[in-house]
């Protein structure tokens, strides 16, 4: 080797940590969160009557759970759904209910039934565009997650909704 070379080693840079809280966020904006899928009583096929509760539900609310990791560190999130609102349309009252509905039993006598999650319509939709109300029901979910180092918390809600068309017919009761 001659004087004049000089030999260089590289300098190895530190890659930057990944906090879990950032992880966790970042999977957490790429959960597959459903659209709801959502079932009435009566079913949307029938028209619903004035006066009457008409139950909503949700089919496809299990909990979600995805994990991911960067370089050495991982979290694991956990979807659940946490809520249901019912927009009935056209001005009439959001009603927010806890979970995602009680599903209607077609076997089990109407009395021995409740829900939590039903919106009774006032006012017949005939004279609404298309003759039907127009209901946009929304789940909101919330999130939890926990990391490698022991860390965890919650995770802002994320939303999912889904319109659908409902009729709602007005009958008169007779007295002879």
């Amino acid at each position: 080797m001659s004087d004049d070379v000089e030999v260089c080693t590289p300098v190895r840079k530190k890659s930057a940590k990944v906090s879990p809280a950032e992880l966790a966020l970042s999977r957490w904006t790429r959960m597959p969160i459903p659209t709801p899928v959502v079932r009435t009583a009566p079913p949307r096929r029938s028209a619903g009557l004035v006066g009457l509760p008409e139950w909503f539900w949700v089919t496809n609310s299990r909990p979600i759970s995805g994990r991911t990791t960067a370089r050495d560190v991982w979290v694991e999130v956990t979807a659940r759904p946490q809520s249901l609102t019912i927009d009935p349309g056209y001005g009439h009252r959001v009603v927010r209910c806890v979970g995602v509905g009680t599903a209607y039993d077609k076997s089990r006598p109407a009395s021995a039934q409740r829900t939590d999650c039903s919106y009774t319509f006032q006012r017949s939709s005939a004279h609404e565009p298309g003759g039907a109300y127009r209901v946009r029901v929304t789940v909101t979910w919330g999130g939890t997650w926990r990391g490698s180092d022991g860390s965890g918390g919650a995770l802002p809600p994320l939303t999912r909704s889904t319109s659908f068309r409902l009729r709602v017919a007005e009958a008169q009761g007779l007295y002879g």
